[in-house]
């Protein structure tokens, strides 16, 4: 979204545009893995007694570290995160505190409930797309991530069988939710692009390789999960569907002429998948080594 801002001449007295790119890039960094680490050890520290019973391998019930180191790095997180959002102005700021207040709520409880859970979640990758520009004119990345985020969660909760399970009731009111993000997003979008809804490209052709992308995502992920059920098909779609959010960034970049940007990124999400082939594939020999007999 960083560089997406920087090629749109609109948004040239913006701060991420007028800002060096390194300053800018460093505070997104600081940005996404913040709030990641907030909401990852956030939960962990809320869901300690319940992994106790349920999760006892997870780091807190398994004792490898201490329910308030636990907290003391959700707030050292918050705190990185929130610095990284200060560089960009207030607007980023206000986003800032609008993504932890969207994670505390969906660690606290909205997870608990599904259709509120997946929209919260869903919300909270758009919201997090918006922080360093919240004037961004490029809005079909974010509604294709935040459409991702809920798709891939819903899908995911219904492979792991969890509880409360999901009903018709919990499925129409998350639809609706989705609906009317997505009708907001539209109408930002509209207003920001003189008609032209989500993105600020003339030549639809431009979307060519995004759709591609989105789609192969979307066939793989189908092709992956053929054999498999239950929760490690559950944790397989949430780990891929993290790992095409980089390749779809790419083919964004590739979109807006971005090449070299997207080739790297590109490079990184492949070699990412790469390793996690290889460590799949040495994990039986690590935990059950070769014996060798004279």
């Amino acid at each position: 979204m960083v560089l997406l801002a920087r090629t749109d001449p609109r948004l040239a007295t913006s701060n991420v545009a007028t800002m060096p790119a390194w300053q800018a890039l460093i505070g997104s960094l600081m940005l996404a893995v913040g709030f990641m680490a907030f909401g990852a050890a956030l939960n962990d520290f809320l869901d300690a007694k319940h992994d106790r019973t349920f999760s006892p391998d997870r780091p807190l019930p398994a004792g490898l570290i201490a329910p308030r180191r636990a907290m003391q790095l959700a707030v050292i997180a918050l705190c990185v995160g929130v610095l990284g959002a200060i560089p960009f102005g207030t607007s980023a700021l206000l986003c800032a505190m609008l993504l932890a207040a969207l994670i505390l709520i969906y660690d606290a409880f909205a997870k608990h409930v599904p259709a509120l859970g997946i929209v919260i979640a869903g919300l909270a990758t758009a919201v997090s797309m918006f922080a360093p520009c919240v004037e961004a004119t490029a809005l079909l990345p974010v509604w294709i991530a935040m459409s991702q985020t809920m798709g891939v969660g819903l899908l995911a909760y219904q492979l792991a069988d969890k509880r409360p399970q999901l009903s018709r009731r919990a499925v129409l009111l998350g639809a609706m939710g989705w609906i009317f993000w997505s009708a907001a997003l539209f109408a930002l979008g509209s207003s920001r692009n003189d008609g032209a809804l989500l993105f600020p490209w003339k030549n639809a052709a431009d979307l060519t390789v995004p759709a591609i992308t989105v789609v192969a995502c979307a066939l793989i992920g189908v092709w992956k999960l053929r054999s498999i059920r239950g929760v490690r098909a559950a944790e397989k779609l949430l780990r891929y569907g993290s790992l095409w959010k980089s390749l779809v960034a790419a083919a964004w970049m590739f979109a807006a002429d971005l090449r070299t940007e997207a080739t790297i990124v590109a490079g990184i999400a492949i070699a990412i998948f790469a390793m996690l082939a290889i460590l799949r594939e040495t994990r039986p020999l690590l935990s059950e080594p070769t014996t060798w007999r004279s």
